[in-house]
């Protein structure tokens, strides 16, 4: 199925000294490994060991020597200066360690609602590659309300108001009517505003606009980009709507075609599709995918997307039936048994999709499991 890398470290596991050191160049595998567990000891990712050693599918067996410790390919380095073209099977948290950033980071560059991506889209990978910050956020710079609120400055009323001046009526006794003149002393300094306050107050009063100006443009700015996010999460939507119509279409006719019988559901449900690590569609699938596509064909039941949660999910059985699911090396393959020794399964880009039997797949088998 695979082929068996030889290096220094085969030669070195065949004198009996073999380091099981996943830090080394070199690694054996060992029962219980997978591609994940190993990426993460070795600080990799799963794509990148399957790139390095050649693999077209996930599933490894005890004795091969996988190259642990080496840099992936152009083809996954960083394209036109920060960004990244999604392929099949990628995940945000993956290529985030990739690139050595945070996936929420790479979320909030290409303004991602949901951790769902698509192979072909382009993401934004780099805080170089990501859009310069709207200039409607710098309306704040613009809004120094402070700066018309200065009015205390202006209101200087206390020098207009130097009435005790004009109402030195004591020396008249007539002070009633003195002091009913004091509002024409008042209304005539009024009247005759210094140039300088008047200059203040055209000052304010232009602020007073741009400030507006601003605010208003700030609206319009909010609003382009609260219709600009409901258009990608529309899109989004409907793709996802188009995904599931698909599905729920694939699995209609499946069903249709099926007749109840585990086995003949089992080759309806695998009719007409080819392996793709990662999808999960009416035309591609791999080996959790159509596994998942079985059960709901054959019993209407929803189970986990990954072998090894499917496998956590079911129930070990030691008579098995057909209809039931059989797992390899750690759960990470997975068949449909269909009798007699036989199953059906997606085993990889070269041998496809088909029946073939359950001891045809090398390593060691988990199990059956009842759902």
């Amino acid at each position: 199925m695979k082929k068996t890398l030889l290096s220094v470290a085969t030669v070195t596991a065949l004198t009996g000294i073999a380091s099981h050191n996943i830090s080394a160049a070199e690694y054996t595998v060992e029962s219980g490994d997978t591609l994940w567990s190993l990426a993460n000891e070795s600080g990799t990712s799963v794509s990148t060991l399957k790139e390095v050693n050649g693999l077209s599918g996930d599933l490894i067996v005890p004795g091969d020597v996988l190259e642990v410790d080496a840099e992936p390919s152009q083809e996954d380095a960083q394209e036109n200066d920060g960004t990244y073209v999604i392929k099949y099977g990628d995940t945000l948290f993956e290529i985030g360690q990739k690139f050595n950033v945070d996936y929420q980071k790479i979320m909030e560059w290409n303004n991602l609602s949901s951790d769902l991506i698509y192979a072909g889209k382009t993401l934004i990978v780099a805080a170089s590659a990501a859009p310069a910050t709207e200039t409607v956020e710098e309306a704040p710079e613009v809004q120094e309300a402070p700066a018309v609120e200065e009015a205390p400055e202006v209101q200087e009323a206390p020098a207009v108001e130097e009435a005790p001046e004009v109402q030195e009526a004591p020396a008249v006794e007539e002070q009633a009517e003195v002091v009913e003149e004091a509002p024409a002393v008042e209304e005539t300094v009024q009247d005759q505003p210094s140039a300088p306050a008047a200059e203040q107050n055209n000052n304010q009063a232009a602020e007073q606009r741009a400030a507006e100006q601003a605010a208003a443009e700030q609206r319009a700015a909010e609003q382009a980009e609260a219709e600009r996010q409901e258009r990608i999460q529309q899109r989004e939507a409907e793709q996802a709507e188009a995904q599931e119509q698909q599905a729920q279409q694939a699995q209609s006719q499946q069903v249709s075609t099926g007749g109840g019988n585990a086995a003949s559901v089992a080759r309806s449900v695998a009719a007409g599709k080819s392996y793709v690590y990662g999808a999960n569609s009416a035309s591609a699938v791999d080996c959790s995918a159509l596994a998942q596509q079985f059960m709901q064909a054959y019993k209407g039941k929803s189970i986990p997307r990954t072998a090894a949660g499917q496998m956590a999910a079911g129930t070990q059985v030691s008579n098995p039936q057909a209809g039931d699911l059989v797992f390899f090396n750690g759960g990470s393959h997975v068949g449909i048994y269909i009798g007699n020794g036989q199953m059906i399964d997606a085993l990889n880009p070269s041998e496809g999709v088909g029946q073939r039997s359950v001891s045809y797949v090398h390593g060691t088998v988990d199990g059956y499991f009842r759902y």
